[in-house]
């Protein structure tokens, strides 16, 4: 049975004001002057020692109104309000008898209890926006604080037609006024639903780039909840809708430009509060998510709640690598570290900040042995903390107090992001030696099992468990590309050893015997073949030929888009990469390959590519500043790229190679101020995000934990971007099962694992060619049954497989290749698309009008896509090869499907 928006409406009010869900409905609420006049009744209530017998005046509420909308008047400023001094909003008055008062509106922490007032009001019309009416808003303390949009099962564009409805009444002016204080909204239409932060200005840009986060939200087991109803019992019960505000939301001010709230994902709030409820057991342990998936956020968050308001607790420690602490991170995490962020205090107080990053050892002990700094948010690295426990001891005995006995005994819980990078097992047996009271949680995207543990070192730990402790909770892989909150890969495995070439030598290593089995084969070749000049301009080539090009680097108006990096084996081998790579650039105009037009994609930059190698020096050697004489001149060389002074810096000089490849700065998005190409053997493969880093190529064996993070840097989620290209070029079978191993450990599917293998060219265009046949034989069916529902349900679902097919396809290299060979084809798609769009319109309205009332329309609507959130969040992609076709592995195998192509085409 279908709903319609009004039951919707109706029963998510009951199911909200059932007693477990604590939420009181407001019928009589239905103007902004009725929302006004119940918050200064909440106020009155609040205050009332305050206050004594005088409720507010007439006049002094005009007052409050006016001080509000100051304190209200962007969405970051009523965010901010909202967590208020010591974490609670307040407003100042000046009563008629001249006397001044602070009156309490909202306190974080009173949650479930407390002075907090939970209301449901619906269909108010605001001052601001009389033509529009809210469906359904969540009050606390009389304030809006959860808005909630609703549409029919059959609405246009799904749930996304709500998402369009909330920005259209934010550019009319709705969430002006009282309710100013909106923080999080509520869409969907009864079978899909999403949740997302208020975006940072009430205008369609900010609201077109909010479209990429858009959650659903996941029970702890990583199941998904879709249902309004089944959403509202799990999330916006109380307390749990009160801790969403409260806790699990971030202010981000990057001190620039950049303000805005952010409000986190259901795998984040899960780990968080595993961590909280481990630490008050002093029980530790370690959490599994996807590399890309916001961990980072996900320590910080729980590092801030336990030193705010954790039970047991004596101060918390974020620990870092050392690698990553350099100025880029300190920039990321300056971002939360005004004192609104943390919701503590204000003043001059040295307790109660954020410090990050301290370089002196002595001021890192000063912090930890002072009692005014336990609820302080310290992030740190390993290194620097030992060295301060040194230097703590040291004080200590020095001044004859017992300050660091009083350390030794606290419970200092310490969360470690990047678990295995950050900190050693050696490391932290050392550090427990000395705080033997402590805790201690890892986060990591790519844990160490049994298959990929540690060598043997003593007693010291092999696997993630064995130093943490249990897995508290996981989000794997799989559940990142089910969510889009990562793309998936797409890889192409080549050899630049011809197969004959590959037998001789193999058969000389091995005594004249060869090897059936490839990976035997490739076990034998000897990794001095990889390092010859012809080995690596072939490669180069392929890299660099300007079909390459096109499709790796994104050409656009001539210009490249997207970046890419190279890995290799080893320093000395990226260094000869890069020596060959400077002389072939230097003569481009004369290599034939490099210097094709293509029509469709052609490339007018001229210092295409931009070129940089890094690779991570041993930390020791520069703190000294020793950098040897090649690293001297290639730091000049990538200097002239940019009309830049050389850097005689190596940490400034990484940096900057940072910076110009994240492109995430102003300065740095400029045409020609961004790296277009790198050259590493381990820097930036774990922990560096950009997401504009769309292609590695990779000159080397990878595997397990180290070939994920490498592919990882890949995947962010970007316009434009369709998946993360991986381009191996060597030993493609050994290459290939090591994906399969990695992919099959790190997605936690004993079963399933293969439909998470990235699919090759082949296997694409097999899949294209199916999902034709199948595009043509239901357009014969609907011919035969025109006005039909199913049949055209199952036309609409066919065009879109197709679609979905033809985009994983063209963006392979070899589709150039067979480019004639699908052009009738790819010519006829936009009439394919036309007829679509008809159908679906037609389906649209045969179901508004009830025509097929027996038919369960829920069902056969979740077989198409109605809504435009696909391409919005970039889904299309991710749904139609990585998640679709991957995790559903839709495989047609009908017999006969390439000679049946070929028929079509020449048709």
């Amino acid at each position: 049975m279908s709903h319609s928006e009004q039951m919707i409406e109706n029963q998510l009010i009951q199911i909200l004001s059932e007693k477990e869900n604590q939420w009181t409905y407001r019928p009589d609420l239905k103007s902004e002057e009725a929302l006004w006049q119940n918050f200064r009744s909440h106020l009155n209530r609040i205050n009332l020692a305050v206050l004594g017998e005088q409720p507010l005046t007439d006049k002094e509420f005009n007052q409050v109104k006016v001080e509000f909308s100051r304190l209200t008047g962007t969405p970051f400023l009523a965010s901010q309000w909202l967590r208020g001094e010591n974490g609670v909003a307040q407003i100042l008055l000046e009563r008629e008898d001249g006397k001044k008062v602070t009156l309490e509106a909202f306190r974080n922490k009173d949650i479930s209890g407390g002075t907090s007032s939970y209301e449901v009001v619906n269909q108010v019309v605001t001052d601001s926006s009389r033509v529009n009416r809210g469906d359904v808003s969540l009050l606390i303390n009389g304030l809006p604080i959860i808005h909630i949009e609703l549409k029919k099962e059959s609405a246009k564009d799904g749930f996304m037609q709500a998402y369009y409805q909330i920005q259209r009444y934010a550019e009319d002016g709705f969430f002006k006024g009282i309710y100013a204080t909106t923080q999080i909204m509520v869409i969907s239409n009864k079978v899909d639903t999403r949740y997302f932060a208020r975006p940072s200005e009430d205008t369609a840009e900010a609201y077109a780039r909010m479209k990429k986060f858009l959650f659903n939200w996941r029970t702890e087991d990583n199941q998904t909840v879709s249902d309004l109803f089944d959403f509202t019992r799990t999330v916006l019960r109380i307390p749990d809708a009160h801790e969403l505000i409260s806790q699990y939301t971030i202010l981000v001010d990057d001190q620039k430009n950049q303000k805005f709230l952010m409000v986190l994902r259901p795998y984040q709030i899960h780990a968080i509060r595993k961590i909280r409820q481990k630490a008050a057991q002093h029980e530790g342990g370690f959490i599994w998510h996807a590399t890309g998936s916001g961990k980072t956020i996900t320590s910080f968050v729980a590092t801030k709640l336990l030193a705010q308001n954790a039970i047991g607790v004596d101060r918390t420690v974020m620990v870092v690598d050392r690698k990553d602490l350099d100025a880029q991170t300190q920039d990321e995490f300056t971002k939360f570290a005004s004192e609104y962020h943390t919701g503590q205090t204000t003043g001059n107080s040295v307790a109660n900040t954020l410090i990050v990053g301290i370089k002196n050892q002595k001021q890192l002990a000063q912090n930890l042995l002072s009692s005014k700094n336990n609820n302080t948010i310290l992030v740190t690295t390993i290194q620097k903390l030992s060295a301060a426990m040194r230097s703590a001891q040291q004080e200590s005995e020095e001044k004859g107090s017992n300050q660091f006995e009083k350390l030794r005994k606290e419970h200092i819980v310490f969360i470690v992001d990047e678990a295995h990078r950050a900190v050693s097992d050696e490391e932290m047996k050392r550090i427990k030696k000395i705080l033997p009271n402590s805790t201690w949680f890892g986060l990591t995207g790519t844990p160490i099992f049994e298959e990929n543990k540690k060598q043997e070192n003593g007693t010291f730990a092999r696997t993630t468990s064995q130093q943490y402790g249990p897995l508290l909770h996981s989000y794997t892989i799989k559940n990142a590309m089910d969510d889009g909150a990562v793309l998936g890969f797409q890889i192409e495995y080549h050899s630049l050893i011809s197969e004959e070439d590959q037998e001789v030598i193999v058969s000389q290593l091995n005594k004249g015997k060869l090897p059936d089995d490839a990976l035997q084969q490739e076990k034998l070749l000897p990794t001095e073949l990889y390092e010859t000049d012809e080995h690596i301009r072939t490669m180069l080539q392929k890299i660099f030929n300007r079909r390459s090009v096109a499709k790796k680097f994104k050409v656009k108006n001539g210009f490249p888009t997207m970046s890419a990096i190279l890995t290799t084996h080893s320093i000395a081998q990226a260094k000869h990469i890069y020596r060959i790579l400077k002389e072939m650039k230097d003569n481009w105009d004369t290599l034939e390959w490099a210097t094709i037009v293509m029509k469709r994609h052609q490339l007018i930059d001229k210092d295409f590519p931009r070129v940089a190698i890094t690779f991570s020096t041993n930390p020791d050697q520069l703190e000294k500043n020793e950098q040897d004489d090649e690293l001297v001149e290639i730091m000049k060389e990538y200097a002239k790229q940019f009309d830049a002074s050389p850097y005689k810096d190596e940490k400034l000089y990484n940096q900057n190679i940072n910076k110009r490849l994240a492109r995430k700065e102003k300065q740095y998005q400029s045409d020609g101020q961004w790296l277009d190409f790198v050259i590493v053997v381990d820097r930036l493969l774990t922990g560096f995000d950009s997401p504009t880093i769309q292609t590695l190529y990779v000159d080397r064996e990878m595997n397990y934990q180290k070939l994920l993070q490498a592919f990882s840097r890949t995947n962010r989620i970007y316009p434009g971007k369709d998946s993360g290209l991986i381009v191996s070029f060597r030993k493609p079978f050994t290459m290939r099962e090591n994906v399969r191993n990695t992919f099959r450990l790190f997605s936690n599917e004993k079963q399933n694992f293969d439909q998470l293998i990235p699919k090759e060219y082949e296997e694409v265009k097999k899949e294209f060619i199916e999902c034709l046949i199948l595009y043509k034989q239901s357009e014969a069916d609907l011919s035969d049954n025109p006005n039909d529902l199913k049949t055209m349900i199952a036309q609409v679902s066919a065009y879109q497989k197709l679609e979905k097919s033809y985009k994983a396809l063209r963006s392979y290299d070899q589709y150039e290749e067979d480019f004639e060979e699908f052009s009738e084809v790819v010519e006829q798609l936009p009439q394919y698309q036309g007829k679509t769009e008809n159908i679906k319109t037609k389906i649209k309205e045969m179901i508004e009008d009830e025509e097929h009332p027996e038919e369960d329309f829920e069902k056969l609507l979740q077989e198409i896509a109605f809504s435009s959130q696909l391409n919005a969040t970039h889904k299309d992609v991710v749904d139609s090869f990585y998640i679709n076709q991957l995790l559903k592995a839709i495989q047609l195998n009908e017999a006969g499907a390439v000679e049946k192509f070929e028929k079509e085409i020449q048709q």
